[in-house]
C-alpha cells in the first residue's frame, strides 16, 4: 500500500463517512492532546485515504479534534491512496495497537461493520478477526448473535380482538400483506414506499462547540445554516405543540 506524508488542512478532511473506529470521542483525552500540541510536542500523524478527490480520516481522532481545539488549522498526516470502502476497511482495525486504547464497545462496532456488509460478511470468522485486530472467538459470538436476532423474529400470529357483542375472536393474519405487490394495473394499487432521504453519518463529540465545528467541516457553512434555521422552527413548534 503507497503511504505519502503530507500537511492537510483539516478543511480538506472528512470526518463523516463511516470510517471512525471509535464508539464516542474521548474529550478527556482531547484535552490532553491539545495540550500536548500547545506545549510544542509532535504526536505522530493521523492516517486518511485518499480516493483522488476527498481525504477520508480513518486513525487520528482524537488527534484531529484536539487540533480544532487549539485552532490549528493543518495536521501532518500519513495519506494512503485507497477508496471510502477501502478506508472503511482499514479503519476497523485501527488504534489495536496504539493511541487510546480500544474499549470492547469499540472492537464491537469493528466487527459488526464487516459482519453487517454483504460482501465482508462473507469472510470467515479468522480473516475477520484478522481485520479486526480482535480475537476469533469475539467474531464467531457475533456472528451468532445476529444469526439468533434473525431465527428468532416471530412469525405472524393469530390476534385476539373484542367483538361488538362482548365475546373474543381471532384475527386471521395469514392474507396480510399477501398482495403487497399487486401492480398499478389492479384495482387498488398499494402505495408505494417514498425512497429513503440520503444521510449522512457523522460521530459527533458530545460537546456541542466540537460538534457545531464537525458538521460544518464535514458538511459546508450553507448547510450548518439551513439546519439551525431547521432546527429552531423545529424546537419552537414542539415548543407551542407541548405548551
Amino acid at each position: 500500500m503507497t503511504t505519502e506524508k503530507q500537511t492537510l488542512h483539516l478543511d480538506q478532511i472528512r470526518i463523516d463517512g463511516g470510517t471512525q473506529p471509535r464508539v464516542s470521542i474521548d474529550e478527556q483525552v482531547v484535552a490532553e492532546y491539545a495540550e500536548l500540541y500547545s506545549s510544542g510536542v509532535d504526536l505522530p500523524p493521523v492516517t486518511v485515504f485518499f480516493d483522488g478527490a476527498t481525504y477520508w480520516l480513518v486513525d487520528g481522532f482524537h488527534r484531529y479534534w484536539a487540533n480544532k481545539r487549539i485552532n490549528s488549522d493543518h495536521v501532518f498526516a500519513h495519506v494512503h491512496h485507497g477508496t471510502q470502502r477501502d478506508a472503511i476497511l482499514y479503519s476497523v482495525g485501527a488504534n489495536a495497537d496504539h493511541g487510546l486504547r480500544r474499549t470492547n464497545g469499540d472492537k464491537r462496532k469493528a466487527v459488526l461493520t464487516m459482519l453487517e456488509d454483504g460482501e465482508w460478511s462473507m469472510h470467515t470468522d479468522h480473516e475477520i478477526a484478522r481485520q479486526c485486530r480482535v480475537t476469533q472467538p469475539m467474531v464467531t459470538k457475533y456472528r451468532a448473535s445476529l444469526k439468533t436476532v434473525i431465527s428468532e423474529t416471530p412469525p405472524s400470529e393469530p390476534r385476539t380482538y373484542k367483538t361488538k357483542h362482548g365475546t373474543v375472536a381471532r384475527m386471521k393474519t395469514s392474507n396480510i400483506n399477501r398482495h403487497r405487490n399487486r401492480g398499478a394495473d389492479s384495482p387498488n394499487p398499494v402505495r408505494q414506499p417514498r425512497p429513503a432521504l440520503a444521510q449522512t453519518h457523522l460521530n459527533l463529540p458530545h460537546d456541542p462547540v466540537y460538534g457545531a465545528r464537525a458538521i460544518v467541516a464535514a458538511m459546508g457553512e450553507d448547510y450548518a445554516r439551513q439546519l439551525i434555521d431547521s432546527l429552531t422552527t423545529y424546537l419552537r413548534d414542539k415548543k407551542e405543540g407541548d405548551a
